[in-house]
């Protein structure tokens, strides 16, 4: 079962969409992601591509380690904050490109380095027509059409400046009638 996962293997989320003309078998790893068998990223990327389709491939490498009691479950615990980190990435496609098993003081552990793929219609990662409203980005606001402060008016007024002048000495004390 732990050697499902190996260097080169490949997760999809379920219910990616996909070109029609592409039959790609899968076998089911997780609730939400299964591993896509007998084909390669470079295989898929053209296969993807021939049908005018993209499949984008993200430069930032993504580490996890996982621990447990046995390799089935570091393995299990790594892929785990793996595919937390693609979804966060909103990809839906992952390869694992870099998998070792260490000890250290006795406590075993899995590393795993894997980079986020996306597969999609478009040739823009943020293509509105393959989101939902709710998941598309907002447009960023320029700064230069900003009105620009008022500089006449005073930033703090006299009663804040002066507590804040005396902020740290020593208040007086009152004066009780005797």
């Amino acid at each position: 079962m732990a050697d499902r996962i190996q260097v080169g293997t490949m997760l999809i989320e379920n219910g990616t969409r996909m070109p029609e003309s592409l039959v790609v078998s899968t076998d089911p790893y997780s609730k939400r992601w299964s591993s896509i068998l007998r084909s390669t990223s470079a295989q898929l990327s053209k296969e993807i591509e021939s049908a005018g389709w993209t499949f984008f491939y993200m430069a930032g490498a993504i580490q996890s380690r996982g621990f447990g009691f046995n390799d089935q479950s570091r393995m299990d615990r790594a892929v785990a904050h793996l595919i937390k980190a693609v979804e966060l990435q909103h990809c839906n496609c992952l390869e694992v490109t870099e998998l070792r098993r260490r000890s250290f003081l006795g406590v075993s552990f899995t590393n795993l380095t894997a980079h986020p793929r996306h597969i999609q219609k478009s040739r823009a990662f943020y293509d509105a027509s393959d989101q939902t409203t709710s998941a598309r980005p907002r447009p960023l606001e320029p700064l230069y059409n900003q009105p620009a402060p008022d500089r006449s008016k005073p930033l703090i007024t006299g009663e804040a400046a002066q507590s804040w002048e005396n902020e740290g000495r020593a208040s007086p004390q009152p004066v009780l009638p005797t």
